[in-house]
């Protein structure tokens, strides 16, 4: 009874810690982000049109982005919370592990240490594919091991579930799977269960929910697979087979070097290996090393056959169970209540001065550099201009299509009263939704940047809008640094073919064409 009441209590003490950094993080860009990140406004306005997949990436990122950005007065808000909800899903299936098989202060001071690796809190701000992914390689990892060590066929369905989910979040997901099957097919207290139902359940589950996105990639020429192979892709070099994966696992080090620090509070400065496991455990720490080993192997084995890079963000899921296997491998010279509550708390109190230190960046950094932060780009202002400056021509609601530079465009249109399309860079690549044919017979806006510099693209996408009408540059100064150059904004409106040129107001009226970016 009171080994109970001592569980509980410490399962109340996990919930506290795991909501504390949901709570800080979530908080800190939404009192200190005036825009949007970067991948946050792509997500959005990818998600906007609710396709089975975007050229970079499968869906699921950007239909959470774009389904939650109306639930808040800033769009960029309710994605906070839930790429916050992603760590929140690793904290917890880190504990949920760790409790199986050990006290609960040891799994509460196994899931603090999460909060000593950059990939659990300062790269977790913006919802994009990568964050989702840890959401999902956790929810994976923890039902998978419910379905093997319990046996029910809900957690076999679940785990299918999140496997489906997580390669909807990005393709890398595939190197956690492929190391989990060989893990079910070579251990031998694990491979006997193909003989069960669950295996095929999880397996059917999996590819009925991903089967649409599969037809969606034959559909479209396997577009996202040539983005990852543009990504990856080196110059030719046969050193770049040793240098590619060489600097990975380095990144990689430095990454998880506060996890390693962390960890010997509770193992000591020299590591030794526990020769005390009983079957249960051993079954625990061998499917951890096939979670955490086996796709570490895997990524540096194709660097090394291929030559490719390996971006480091690639590491972020791998690591989610590091410090459950460090825990499972290795004696624990101290594993006593009191210094894992002091670990747990040294890391949360770790977690708030990050917090504090990304939360000052945002606060200060435009100023401080005299250079625009992504987060401090005035998004809803130049959004504002955007419409008025449709309505000055067009005098409807809002422009059906923004075209051009894709950061404009997309805040354009995120932060508009209403989803605008967005046609980036004018690449029906980017948006084979889009049709030129009806932009130019509903109209639309063309934003782009650095409209002094008057780059060469810009006249050939004025080519192919030839009503398009130039307009003076938008300029907006940035309230937090008066002092710096205004950011401005080229802008053209396209409109309407029905629309009577001598309506036009002769303010607004400057040119039309390509020729009109020469006169400018």
């Amino acid at each position: 009874m009171e080994l109970e009441a001592s569980s509980s209590v410490w399962t109340r003490w996990f919930w506290l810690f795991a909501l504390t950094h949901v709570i800080v993080w979530s908080l800190m860009p939404i009192l200190t982000a005036a825009n949007a990140p970067l991948d946050t406004i792509e997500m959005i306005y990818w998600g906007n049109q609710w396709q089975w997949g975007y050229y970079k990436h499968p869906p699921l990122p950007a239909w959470l982005a774009a389904g939650t950005s109306g639930w808040l007065s800033d769009p960029a808000w309710a994605s906070y919370i839930v790429a916050q909800a992603c760590i929140l899903a690793c904290i917890w299936a880190v504990w949920e592990i760790v409790r199986d098989r050990n006290k609960p202060w040891i799994a509460l001071a196994a899931a603090a240490l999460l909060e000593a690796c950059a990939f659990y809190n300062f790269t977790t701000i913006e919802l994009n594919n990568n964050m989702v992914r840890r959401g999902m390689t956790a929810l994976t990892v923890v039902f998978l091991y419910w379905a093997i060590t319990k046996g029910r066929l809900a957690y076999w369905a679940a785990a299918g579930v999140f496997v489906a989910l997580g390669l909807l979040s990005k393709y890398d997901h595939g190197m956690l799977v492929l190391s989990l099957v060989a893990f079910a097919a070579i251990h031998p207290q694990v491979r006997g269960l193909w003989k069960t139902p669950g295996p095929y359940v999880l397996i059917g589950v999996s590819l009925l929910l991903f089967a649409p996105h599969a037809w969606w990639m034959v559909e479209n020429d396997f577009i996202t697979l040539k983005y990852i192979q543009d990504r990856t892709h080196t110059e030719p070099n046969a050193w770049n087979h040793l240098i590619m994966p060489a600097k990975f696992l380095g990144e990689q080090l430095g990454a998880i070097a506060g996890i390693l620090l962390g960890s010997m509070v509770l193992l000591g400065f020299v590591w030794k290996w526990r020769t005390d496991l009983s079957d249960e455990d051993r079954l625990t720490r061998d499917y951890l090393m096939a979670v955490v080993i086996g796709p570490l192997s895997i990524a540096v084995i194709a660097s090394i056959a291929t030559g490719g890079m390996i971006r480091s963000m690639l590491g972020a899921p791998i690591w989610i169970f590091l410090p459950a296997l460090l825990v499972m491998c290795f004696e624990r010279r101290r594993q006593d209540p009191v210094t894992c509550g002091r670990l747990a708390v040294g890391c949360a109190c770790l977690s708030i001065i990050f917090a504090v230190a990304v939360g000052a960046r945002n606060t200060y950094g435009t100023a401080l550099r005299e250079k625009y932060l992504r987060v401090d780009y005035p998004g809803d202002r130049l959004a504002d201009e955007v419409q008025l400056r449709w309505q000055t021509i067009a005098d409807v609601g809002h422009p059906p299509t923004i075209a051009g530079s894709w950061w404009p465009a997309g805040n354009a249109s995120v932060y508009a009263d209403q989803p605008v399309n967005v046609y980036p860079e004018c690449d029906p690549r980017f948006a084979p939704w889009i049709d030129e044919a009806h932009i130019r017979d509903h109209g639309g806006v063309l934003v782009w940047e650095d409209p002094d510099k008057r780059p060469p693209h810009i006249q050939q996408w004025l080519s192919r809008f030839p009503t398009a009408i130039v307009q003076t540059p938008i300029e907006i100064h940035h309230v937090k640094a008066p002092q710096m150059e205004p950011l401005r904004v080229g802008i053209a409106i396209i409109p309407p073919s029905h629309f009577d040129a001598e309506a036009i107001p002769a303010e607004v009226a400057t040119s039309t064409g390509p020729a009109a970016l020469k006169s400018k």
